[in-house]
């Protein structure tokens, strides 16, 4: 099981330019945030439904190994431009159909809304919950008070049986 460490290891220095992580429950998060994290679905269909409009993703980093394609991403919602996700994915490309794959890889889709789509045998499998103190790069992202949290979970996406995509989704109410 890839862990928060090796995902932001593909794109930053350390874990810290994230933010500072703890591991909780879903009792330990504020309603809002278990209502969007503490569950084994995609995190696309939940923050559509939760703020009640579609969401747009914007890539922001690619990095491509001959097996695997990760990236940071944003999930927008198009309400209002507003930030709802920023996410660090690593897709284990054999695992996937090909169009699937090339529709992740445009970067135009969300993960999610792709394999459903497609129609791909998925399973969502959550594996830790977090509290994130935001380090400098989700401060780009949001405009966070001085001791204001976010929360994120780690979560795994299984194709046809087969543990395919390694997440860290962080989310902001």
């Amino acid at each position: 099981m890839i862990v928060a460490e090796d995902l932001a290891g593909l794109f930053f220095d350390s874990l810290d330019q994230l933010g500072e992580f703890t591991v909780v429950g879903a009792n330990d998060m504020p309603v809002d945030y278990s209502i969007l994290l503490a569950h084994d679905d995609h995190m696309t269909v939940t923050i559509e439904a939760f703020f009640n409009t579609l969401v747009d993703v914007q890539p922001l980093s690619e990095v491509q190994g001959d097996d695997f394609y990760a990236r940071t991403s944003l999930l927008i919602r198009r309400s209002d431009r507003g930030v709802a996700q920023f996410g660090l994915m690593r897709i284990r490309l054999p695992e996937l159909p090909a169009a699937v794959r090339e529709e992740i890889e445009a970067g135009k889709t969300p993960l999610g809304r792709a394999l459903i789509r497609h129609n791909v045998l998925r399973h969502v499998e959550l594996r830790r919950l977090w509290r994130v103190k935001p380090g400098p790069t989700l401060r780009l992202h949001w405009d966070l008070g001085p001791d204001e949290d976010v929360y994120g979970r780690s979560a795994g996406i299984w194709v046809e049986g087969v543990p395919s995509v390694d997440l860290l989704e962080i989310v902001r109410v």
